[in-house]
């Protein structure tokens, strides 16, 4: 039997007469690397906004380690060991690198703070205000915070949005070593690095599910062309 983490069961979301999210099921196994992948408007976002509290379901449910968790607050939602990264980079800029993961680590552990800038590559910038780091790096230290917390599942919004291609493909290759650890479930856009991750990828169009399995799969898929391509 296959163990899950995570578990979406006809998950779905409405505005008005607008429908974002149509009854999503999706399980997430423990350590898995997963990314959501569709064009503008297909309901990513919000299906994140739902998993982390911060966004009411119309309908279903979302498990956790066995539990409801769909109802709660996110403030709930994150202590009981869901972490999400939003697209924008929230640090503090007045603290450098080591004194944001003391913020954000569980009790200030020192030892997961070390790992945590090696994971993220920023161990030579522990010192640096983090106003004064690139963007590429402000990502990643958004990342390194919401890993300090020692989470089961680590969401991640568009992490690469304004990176560079070389600071992309390090951003996929340090998530690839989180395979095992923790359940990630990244959404981007950026195809380079969706097929860099190598993962299952679940591919939403109009809210719904039109796709899922190993990418290399999803790349050939007709259908997930054609929504690309904006045949459909």
């Amino acid at each position: 039997m296959t163990l899950t983490t995570l578990s979406l069961v006809n998950v779905s979301r409405d505005f008005g007469a607008f429908k974002a999210v149509r009854d999503v099921t999706e399980n997430f196994a423990p350590g898995e690397i997963a990314t959501i992948i569709g064009p503008n408007g297909a309901g990513k976002s919000t299906l994140l906004n739902m998993i982390c509290g911060t966004l009411p379901l119309s309908s279903g449910a979302i498990t956790f380690g066995g539990k409801t968790v769909s109802g709660q607050s996110g403030d709930k939602i994150a202590r009981l060991g869901i972490a999400r990264k939003f697209q924008v980079p929230s640090v503090f800029g007045s603290l450098t690198v080591h004194e944001n993961l003391m913020v954000s680590a569980v009790r200030g552990d020192l030892d997961v703070i070390e790992r945590t800038l090696e994971i993220v590559g920023l161990t030579n910038d522990r010192n640096v205000r983090s106003a004064d780091l690139p963007h590429g790096k402000k990502q990643w230290l958004e990342i390194g915070m919401a890993l300090s917390m020692k989470p089961k599942v680590l969401l991640l919004d568009e992490p690469t949005a304004g990176l560079s291609v070389e600071e992309t493909k390090a951003t996929a290759r340090f998530l690839t070593t989180l395979k095992g650890q923790v359940t990630v479930i990244v959404i981007e856009h950026d195809m380079a690095f969706v097929r860099d991750l190598g993962a299952r990828t679940i591919v939403l169009h109009h809210g719904a599910v039109i796709a899922s399995g190993h990418y290399a799969d999803i790349e050939e898929n007709e259908l997930v062309r054609d929504v690309y391509l904006g045949r459909l």
